[in-house]
């Protein structure tokens, strides 16, 4: 259980961080303040992110098993 939860929060960090790279050039910057809230930020978005496609996946899992 705790592997999943690791690999699901690597993912939610790595979405997160690939939304927010490149869209705020304060963020873009490689001062220790705008790293340290970038990496916050790159968590919550990207925790948001996987949810929408956790659940998107869960619907499509449940409608091809509906068709069997």
């Amino acid at each position: 259980m705790e592997l999943i939860i690791i690999a699901y929060t690597i993912w939610a960090v790595y979405s997160g961080y690939k939304v927010l790279s490149g869209r705020n050039e304060w963020l873009d910057r490689r001062a220790p303040a705008s790293i340290v809230v970038k990496c916050a930020l790159s968590l919550v978005v990207g925790y948001f992110i996987a949810a929408f496609y956790l659940i998107y996946l869960i619907l499509k899992f449940l409608g091809v098993m509906s068709r069997m």
